[in-house]
């Protein structure tokens, strides 16, 4: 669907409204550019004047403010949380859903090492010694997030405490720079397979919303530029929003969804 900027915002605003007023939702939250969350704000109220909103300013997200608004999150039914994707980034998320991630990608990464070994001298060096350094890295964070685990205490609010059951994320191409792996390294604009933290807090949420709920709901991205230069952008829109749907169909990597999606050419 093609609209302008404020009639996206608008059906943002009516679509978080109505999910919530219907029962398919508790508690939304609208993410969006620092330039546009105020916009969204008082489009929400106009649209809904007495509808509770949760939309902190800069001076309210201060490290000393920051664990109040987390808490204001988690114990108030807001018919809608608004805050900037920076404010988002904040939110710590839940050690549990980011070990189960990171295993996943350093399962893949494994199975990636064991088919180049197993091609002997075709192999890519360069590719074979950049898997080899994802996999040490992913150990180190599964490591780290093992020792978090063990000794953490249970006052902190992470994004899974909040309840937050459906993300509206505007400009959506922001998180583009998801990590993924891959065995090519002569595509045109493949991007990093490290990807961003950015990139990262997003899917470590929604991965937490679709755990919750068993499916493959709880987002609407909403974008002009969807798609820019690569075809792994592609690729990791249903890797964010239809897991389950891929896994339905054994595609676990960018090469296995390559393979069934894309057709090679010099």
């Amino acid at each position: 669907i093609t609209l302008s900027r404020s009639s996206k915002t608008l059906v943002m605003c009516c679509a978080a409204y109505e999910m919530k007023r219907l029962g398919q939702v508790n508690k939304p939250m609208i993410v969006g550019l620092k330039a546009n969350v105020h916009e969204i704000a008082q489009t929400f109220r106009t649209a809904y004047p007495n509808a509770r909103i949760l939309y902190p300013g800069k001076e309210d997200f201060t490290p000393k403010k920051r664990v109040k608004i987390f808490n204001d999150i988690k114990n108030n039914s807001w018919d809608a949380v608004i805050l900037t994707h920076d404010q988002f980034g904040k939110i710590p998320q839940s050690p549990e859903i980011q070990q189960q991630i990171f295993q996943a990608e350093l399962d893949s990464v494994e199975e990636n090492l064991e088919v180049l070994r197993s091609q002997g001298r075709d192999i890519s060096r360069m590719m074979l010694r950049g898997l080899e350094i994802r996999k040490q890295n992913l150990e180190v964070k599964l490591s780290k997030l093992a020792d978090h685990i063990k000794n953490r205490t249970d006052d902190v609010v992470d994004f899974r405490l909040m309840g937050i059951d459906h993300l509206f994320v505007d400009e959506s191409h922001q998180f583009k720079n998801l990590m993924f792996t891959t065995r090519h390294d002569r595509v045109a604009g493949l991007g990093n397979p490290e990807g961003s933290q950015r990139a990262l807090n997003m899917l470590f949420a929604l991965r937490t919303i679709q755990e919750r709920n068993g499916k493959d709901l709880g987002a609407t991205f909403l974008s002009g530029t969807t798609i820019s230069n690569s075809l792994t952008e592609l690729y990791l829109l249903f890797k964010y929003l239809r897991p389950k749907a891929l896994e339905k169909q054994g595609i676990n990597s960018f090469d296995a969804w390559a393979a069934v999606f894309a057709k090679k050419s010099t």
